[in-house]
């Protein structure tokens, strides 16, 4: 990948940073560091990268964190743009780093909304629908939200104007629509509703499905059983949208789509970080990616080799303290859990204990095999249609 232009410098981490790639066919991609900070915390993700498309009609992909509407707004005027000169609006993922401001920006812009047809789903309340859910009065994509309170009331207008909005265009999972310039690559796992979006067959722009330098976290299975209800006809029969198995089949799909003209990648976070472009093959990375979980089981495996332990101590065992810091320790349980759920499958723990919470082995390693059998996967069919 070519090192993209930069037209404004921002941040080390590349906040309020704005570049510039041009495609083959002349096409230009803006990306545009818009903030991403935690409240209340002091772990820094980098910014959220939204990305406007000059193509056969002009797209902006994502809208970043809630609360940078002003942001979003002066990084477009820095290119002579505006969100009035927006036809649609492409959203990866129903994260509030990804759809933020979408209220704000879609009274002004007019432009469409397309997302996953899951996506609906997710920005919507089910409150009647409990089904085991640690919080039912949330939309779908939080029902499972394991952060402080302090930390999610900060979302609820969000959530609320996010609830109201209209999607004018569903994508059914990949697809390639005639006489458009974006073709669309279901890739859930990290949320059920993930896409990726290719432009010119030469661009891709995976949101948080690949990432440099960082991985996403995948998703629970559990959440399958939970939402279940809340999803569309025809993903409730068979979890294929949430986990890290679910996961590691999108990261397959995008390490072996057919085309072997991708010369960009454009990932939602750490595009530029530490004064630096981390620029990546895509395919690469996402074999990398895969790897890098097998060799989290392994790891996982190793811990209670000898002694059975909680899902809280597995975590004091991975991770680095710095890596525990405030939000950090429950994103790491639930990063944790999706493996424990593959091994479970896979017959390699049992769970101990009086209260059932003790991870035990036993014996195999099964689910090792079962993840590196996408490394040599030769990608048959896999292609967006």
């Amino acid at each position: 990948m070519k090192t993209p232009d930069v037209i404004v410098r921002g941040k080390d981490n590349g906040e309020g940073m704005v570049i510039r790639y041009r495609t083959t066919k002349g096409t230009d991609v803006f990306g545009l560091g818009v903030p991403n900070t935690y409240g209340g915390t002091d772990w820094d993700l980098g910014p959220t990268w939204c990305y406007l498309i000059l193509g056969q009609k002009t797209t902006l992909i994502d809208t970043g964190r809630p609360g940078n509407f002003q942001v979003l707004g002066a990084l477009l005027k820095s290119i002579d743009k505006g969100f009035s000169d927006v036809d649609r609006i492409v959203v990866t993922h129903s994260h509030e780093d990804h759809d933020g401001n979408l209220a704000e920006i879609l009274s002004e812009a007019k432009a469409e909304l397309w997302a996953h047809t899951i996506y609906r789903q997710m920005i919507s309340y089910h409150p009647d629908v409990k089904d085991g859910a640690l919080h039912p009065e949330l939309p779908g994509s939080c029902r499972l939200c394991r952060m402080p309170e302090i930390f999610y009331k900060n979302c609820l207008p969000y959530h609320k104007a996010r609830s109201a909005l209209k999607v004018d265009f569903l994508i059914k999972d990949d697809r390639k629509l005639g006489g458009d310039d974006l073709s669309f690559v279901f890739t859930p796992g990290h949320n059920p509703d993930s896409i990726c979006i290719v432009l010119e067959d030469e661009t891709i722009f995976t949101g948080d499905t690949l990432l440099p330098d960082i991985t996403s976290h995948p998703s629970l299975e559990l959440a399958f059983k939970i939402n279940r209800r809340i999803l569309p006809e025809g993903y409730q029969q068979k979890n294929d949208v949430y986990g890290l198995m679910s996961y590691i089949k999108s990261l397959n799909k995008i390490a072996y789509l057919p085309s072997q003209s991708l010369k960009a990648t454009f990932p939602a976070h750490r595009l530029f970080y530490n004064g630096r472009f981390n620029l990546l093959n895509s395919s690469e990375r996402a074999r990398e990616i895969i790897q890098f979980h097998i060799d989290r089981c392994r790891d996982i495996l190793k811990i209670i080799d000898n002694k059975p332990a909680g899902i809280a101590d597995i975590v004091v065992q991975h991770f680095t303290p710095s890596q525990l810091v405030g939000i950090g320790k429950p994103m790491a349980e639930n990063e944790i859990r999706a493996h424990i759920e593959v091994m479970e499958t896979c017959g390699d723990i049992c769970w101990a204990g009086e209260k059932k919470d003790i991870v035990q082995r036993t014996g195999t390693s099964k689910c090792l095999g079962v993840i590196e059998t996408y490394l040599r996967h030769q990608g048959a069919g896999q292609s967006a249609r």
